[in-house]
């Protein structure tokens, strides 16, 4: 009988909007030039949040104006030279939130909490958790990651990940979260997105970024879809370098932009522009996108019309670094949140002569700094608050927690390729050789649950093996009628 060989990938997972029946409060202009308003999450009352936002505003010198429109990050290390660096960029530059960077949740929390006491207006506290809160704290649940993901076809099952996401994040003191990504990853050399991509089907990337979205914002956490306006087909890592996309309008309008555009036509709630030199859009050689007013305003806010918080993304990061005072261009491409600057002394310094000179206007630092304020109000952040330290790990490693994560990792098993219709396994076939391409440890799960279908024989292909070992193995693999390959991709945080 012809011996058959089956590939086996095994994707081991071991390891919006908000309610619309509500009043809303509505956003303000970005610019000065005259922007239809949108009616952004609900609120109990409009004219409470507009009597907040106006009370807070009033009270705010332009440099403190500007300081709410600065995210600053930080490690959430509880040594004395980190407390510092804490108080400081409140006290004396007076932003509007922060990012903690990766550690452990209870070293966040206690100084979310420390944070929140010296803001004279409530911290937008803010997170990178595409796959969860394991991608930056190393003690939370660690969810499958987006290429994963996109192989579910039950959506739903991302709406109630997005709403999971959302109460663990609120159980950190956590407003916004820069997910999800929205970028179609059509480019298989792509450095930097690659498994953080739903995949390289437009309609299918926009349907799973719509369900995680929502499920975040009904939640009560502010989704961010990025990298506008799309890092997915790269080879340069924007982190390193600046990628050029050289691609028609046309081509951008069917792949790069579709997700977006569903985003916004769904009404969600925050847009981050990626570090991209995009010609269709920019003719200026060298101008990343999140630089470019044709980008940010003209493109997002204008053509397509989004009217929600537009971010950038890190300014720290090479692909913008050698552009100057970015925080000054960025605002004038239309940003309303400065995410990860640099040197945070001199780009407040910077912005502030702008303004005395003329060349930013201080109606449109009032304008942005309102926008923020009704977001923030939005967003329960009219009160200072406060995170239970106690059972706080209990609350995050939930039995729920583990559940969904096996759901979600058995409903995006995907058979690849079945020509000679070897699956499912006979059972008339006892004897199963398993090559083991991976580690004695990764393959025991799989193993033990093969052995309740068939009797499986492990075999080890060592990666020094040499000739005359590998001829042997093959002697020993020839005297099956079933073989299966066992590789291990670890596609979880």
């Amino acid at each position: 009988m012809k011996r058959l060989l089956l590939f086996v990938l095994i994707i081991m997972g071991f390891c919006g909007r908000f309610a619309s029946d509500a009043k809303r409060c509505p956003v303000a202009q970005v610019v000065v030039e005259p922007v239809e308003p949108l009616l952004v999450r609900p609120v109990q009352d409009d004219m409470q949040c507009r009597l907040w936002v106006d009370s807070v505003l009033d009270r705010l010198s332009l440099k403190e104006r500007v300081g709410q429109l600065f995210i600053y990050t930080i490690a959430p290390h509880q040594d004395k030279s980190n407390r510092e660096l804490l108080r400081k960029v409140i006290e004396d530059y007076k932003v509007g939130g922060l990012l903690f960077s990766g550690g452990l949740m209870q070293n966040q929390v206690v100084l979310t909490n420390e944070a929140q006491r010296m803001a004279d207006i409530p911290l937008l506290i803010t997170f990178d958790g595409e796959w969860g809160l394991s991608m930056r704290l190393r003690d939370t649940p660690a969810f499958p990651k987006n290429m994963v993901l996109g192989c579910i076809q039950n959506d739903s099952l991302l709406y109630e990940y997005g709403r999971e996401m959302a109460r663990q994040c609120k159980e950190l003191g956590v407003q916004v979260n820069f997910a999800p990504v929205a970028d179609v990853n059509i480019n298989p050399k792509n450095p930097v997105i690659n498994t953080r991509s739903f995949g390289e089907d437009p309609v299918n990337v926009a349907n799973k970024v719509i369900a995680y979205a929502r499920g975040l914002e009904d939640g009560g956490v502010l989704s961010v879809a990025k990298h506008f306006p799309g890092h997915g087909d790269t080879d340069v890592d924007s982190h390193k370098a600046l990628p050029v996309l050289t691609f028609t309008r046309e081509r951008l309008d069917s792949v790069e932009l579709y997700p977006f555009k569903k985003v916004i036509e769904e009404g969600l709630g925050g847009i981050m522009v990626g570090h991209l030199e995009v010609p269709a859009f920019e003719k200026e050689p060298g101008l990343p996108s999140s630089l470019s007013r044709k980008v940010v305003y003209d493109l997002l806010m204008r053509e397509l019309k989004f009217r929600g918080l537009v971010f950038t993304d890190a300014l720290a990061m090479k692909g913008v670094s050698n552009n100057g005072s970015l925080c000054l261009k960025a605002l004038k491409a239309g940003h309303d949140l400065l995410l990860v600057p640099r040197r945070i002394k001199e780009e407040v310094a910077a912005v502030l002569a702008a303004v005395k000179r003329g060349e930013l206007s201080e109606q449109a630092i009032e304008e942005k700094c309102r926008k923020v304020l009704i977001y923030k109000y939005a967003l329960g952040l009219n009160k200072k608050p406060m995170v239970r330290l106690s059972g706080l790990d209990m609350r995050i490693n939930t039995p729920y927690t583990r559940d969904l994560i096996r759901r979600l990792n058995a409903a995006a098993i995907t058979v690849l390729s079945n020509p000679t219709e070897v699956l499912p396994l006979d059972p008339d076939i006892k004897d199963v050789a398993v090559l083991n391409v991976g580690t004695a440890a990764e393959i025991q799960p799989f193993i033990k649950q093969l052995s309740e279908y068939t009797h499986p024989v492990e075999f080890r292909l060592e990666k020094d093996l040499s000739g005359a070992g590998r001829k042997a193995l093959r002697d020993k693999l020839s005297k099956y009628k079933r073989i299966l390959d066992f590789y291990r991709f670890d596609l979880t945080g």
